[in-house]
């Protein structure tokens, strides 16, 4: 048996057994995603120079924190109003 073929069904099975309330991603959500996906692509993009792959982490590292900065803040609207 693969690697693949044992993890299988874990990477399908549900990962909490009660789902709750899904969250709903605003296009701000989006974009900060988006600019993060775009910036870790540059900074693992192995034909860039070293001090683009740099400027292209820190880029990463600001989006991510904004991210997830935004969604922190969402989680304890969602979390307010079930009060």
């Amino acid at each position: 048996m693969t690697d693949f073929q044992r993890c299988q069904p874990a990477a399908t099975g549900s990962a909490c057994p009660e789902k709750g309330p899904a969250l709903q991603l605003a296009p701000r959500h989006l974009e900060l995603i988006r600019a993060a996906q775009q910036a870790l692509h540059c900074a693992t993009d192995q034909t860039s120079s070293i001090a683009e792959r740099g400027a292209a982490l820190a880029d990463w590292q600001a989006t991510a924190e904004r991210l997830a900065v935004a969604l922190v803040s969402r989680l304890e609207a969602i979390e307010e109003a079930r009060l």
